[in-house]
């Protein structure tokens, strides 16, 4: 659909913004929802083992985040 396609489209720049800038907390909490609200809860689980490694000092908030959003 449009809307699904617009979803993509938002993911795809958000990911070349924590490509430049990995330690941008925020962007990877919104990679993972983002990740989770499209259906793909293997590339919201890559992401938040790529934002713990970038930002080891933010993994609690991190994981919390995945966890609440059912990811493993």
């Amino acid at each position: 659909s449009e809307q699904d396609a617009m979803a993509r489209g938002m993911v795809a720049k958000l990911e070349a913004r924590l490509q430049a800038d990995p330690t941008n907390v925020e962007g990877w909490m919104m990679m993972i929802r983002s990740r989770v609200m499209l259906g793909e809860p293997a590339k919201a689980s890559a992401a938040l083992k790529a934002a713990v490694a970038a930002n080891p000092g933010a993994k609690a908030a991190l994981e919390g985040e995945a966890r609440r959003l059912g990811v493993q």
